[in-house]
């Protein structure tokens, strides 16, 4: 053993023998146990103490009118086995008592019992009553008179205290319930102390468990609120704070937020539609840092869904002047109450314009506004939706507008078209694809994957005539969705080329088939509209007047043929919308 060990074992055996003679020398005092009126008189009950070390002399009783004294001496018990006394008291006067052996123990010391006083037990304090599960639990503070040895718990019902059990000298009591019970938070207790005398405390304030209950989680409202009890919470020693816990689909309890102890209510505003919540509440109680739980709410939400954001994708003129949208139709949108295309004119006036169907989701991502428009959109004007559910909450989607294309006669043989681009404000990638149709009908691709707004088609008179063109705008969004793109197209833009008049300076009506006619010729012909044609003798006679392109002049007058010689005509014709052309000059016929 070291040195060290072995001084701090002698320092203890020194200790030791130095407090046995003090520890000796201490005589024990009664077990004051409990006082009780009797007959106007107040009745002391003890249980003795062995005591060894002498003669027995005298048990002594001390009493005082104030806690803090001063005692004197009231009375000496010679009986040594004797365990009461009688102190006469008429008026109820509350007074403190305190008892103590007198032995023949020279040099010891005799001890004072606890003091007690004249009245009964006081009450004990609940701190709080909280469910668990399946168990009411009861915690108090312990009773502030010594004497108390246990407590009895009571029901308080309509008609009867009904004592539900007697504990001892604990804090803490629990005890089940079952779903044939009362609701628990609906249940009412007191708590009575009592002592070895038989008697009883003034039974405590009526406590109960928290209840909870809730709004909302349905209809219009998705923010569940929950209504304290604060009629159970100010029973209560005071707390700290509120905190609220959620189940979601029978899961774990999960805290979800704290508030201030004086809350009337807590708000949880995670609530999905389909949902089945349940909920509790736990005070933090100020002392001994206790948890009070609640009853459990449960609820199942059914909320109406918000319409909700929605992308459009695009939307096309088509060749009845119907405008069709497209739209992504992976978005879940509820049944709405209105719905409503809104077209932004040039000059910002935003005027709502035509309905579409409730159920977006059904129209299967294209809905179409019946056409034509009084007032049709032009280039610069866009269109939206507003989406307005059954709360009345409203969304506003991205504005679109088509494309449109404009054609025109660039030179002879080329023609030149210009377009807009698709506009709908969101990210992804546009291509354009150039079509041509002879006939209106048959559109046939000539060029594909442009990213510029302009094409030049150097070959477009190949059959002679009008031609017509149209664009078909290619969107595909950036984000995950469909593999194939969504396709919106122009309007037609057509171009009629402009007619090239020859006029020959002779001819020969000798009916040898060639050069019999005296006529212009065009590439193309022009339109009726606008054109005449008019044939002159030297000296001003009117041969010839025709609004047919086709028609020409055989070199007759009223069926007879006129003489070789110089002749002047005269041609007026449409070259293009709003162009007219005018010619003179002069023919020779020739035999």
């Amino acid at each position: 053993m070291s040195q060290k060990h072995y001084d701090l074992r002698l320092l203890l055996c020194f200790l030791i023998l130095s407090l046995a003679p003090a520890l000796r020398a201490q005589i024990a005092a009664p077990d004051l146990l409990c006082t009780r009126s009797e007959s106007g008189a107040v009745v002391l009950n003890w249980a003795n103490a062995a005591v060894g070390c002498g003669p027995y002399e005298a048990t002594e009783i001390y009493s005082a009118t104030a806690p803090e004294g001063p005692f004197a001496l009231l009375a000496e018990v010679t009986n040594a086995s004797e365990t009461t006394f009688s102190d006469a008291n008429p008026a109820g006067e509350l007074r403190y008592y305190f008892l103590r052996y007198r032995y023949n123990c020279p040099g010891q010391t005799a001890m004072n019992s606890d003091t007690l006083d004249s009245f009964i037990p006081r009450s004990p304090v609940v701190r709080y009553v909280s469910i668990e599960g399946n168990e009411i639990e009861l915690e108090w503070r312990p009773s502030s008179s010594p004497e108390v040895t246990g407590y009895i718990i009571l029901e308080v019902t309509p008609t009867a205290f009904i004592p539900l059990d007697t504990v001892g000298n604990v804090t803490n009591y629990r005890f089940p319930f079952s779903a044939a019970d009362p609701a628990p938070a609906g249940r009412e207790f007191r708590l009575v102390a009592i002592d070895p005398c038989g008697n009883d405390s003034p039974q405590g304030a009526v406590v109960t468990a928290m209840d909870l209950v809730g709004t909302g989680g349905s209809g219009c409202t998705s923010e569940v609120t929950l209504i304290l009890d604060r009629a159970s919470l100010d029973g209560y020693l005071p707390i700290t704070a509120l905190e609220l816990f959620v189940s979601t689909n029978g899961g774990a309890f999960v805290s979800a937020g704290t508030t201030s102890p004086a809350a009337t209510t807590m708000a949880y505003s995670e609530a999905n539609d389909g949902e089945n919540l349940c909920f509790y509440v736990e005070a933090a109680v100020a002392e001994n840092n206790g948890r009070a739980r609640s009853a459990v709410f449960c609820t199942s939400v059914m909320i109406n869904q918000p319409a909700r954001q929605l992308d459009l994708y695009g939307v096309e003129v088509d060749d009845d002047g119907n405008l069709v949208f497209q739209y992504d139709n992976n978005v879940l949108m509820p049944m709405l109450a209105e719905a409503n295309y809104l077209f932004t004119r040039r000059n910002n006036v935003l005027e709502r314009n035509g309905t579409l169907p409730l159920d977006l989701n059904a129209a299967g991502g294209q809905v179409s506004l019946m056409g034509p428009l009084t007032d049709p959109l032009r280039s610069g004007e866009t269109a939206a939706f507003r989406l307005t559910d059954d709360c009345m909450r409203e969304v506003t989607t991205n504005a679109v507008e088509p494309v449109y294309l404009s054609a025109n006669e660039f030179f002879p043989g080329q023609n030149q078209l210009n377009w807009t681009p698709l506009i709908n404000g969101l990210d992804g990638d546009i291509s354009y694809e150039v079509f041509r149709t002879y006939d209106g009908t048959n559109f046939t691709s000539i060029a594909t994957g442009l990213n510029g707004l302009d094409f030049l088609d150097d070959n477009p008179a190949q059959r002679g005539g009008e031609v017509c063109y149209q664009i078909r705008a290619s969107f595909r969004p950036s984000v995950t969705g469909p593999t194939q793109p969504f396709v919106f197209n122009s309007n037609r833009a057509c171009v009629t080329p402009v007619p090239e008049a020859f006029v020959p300076n002779a001819f020969s009506p000798n009916g040898d088939g060639t050069n019999d006619v005296f006529r212009p010729f065009f590439s193309p012909l022009p339109p009726e509209a606008d054109y005449e044609f008019l044939i002159f003798d030297r000296w001003g006679a009117l041969l010839l007047q025709t609004n047919d392109p086709t028609q020409g002049w055989d070199g007759a007058f009223n069926g007879q043929q006129l003489p070789v010689g110089t002749y002047v005509f005269t041609l007026r014709y449409q070259a293009k919308e709003g162009v007219v052309r005018a010619r003179s000059g002069t023919v020779n016929l020739l035999r």
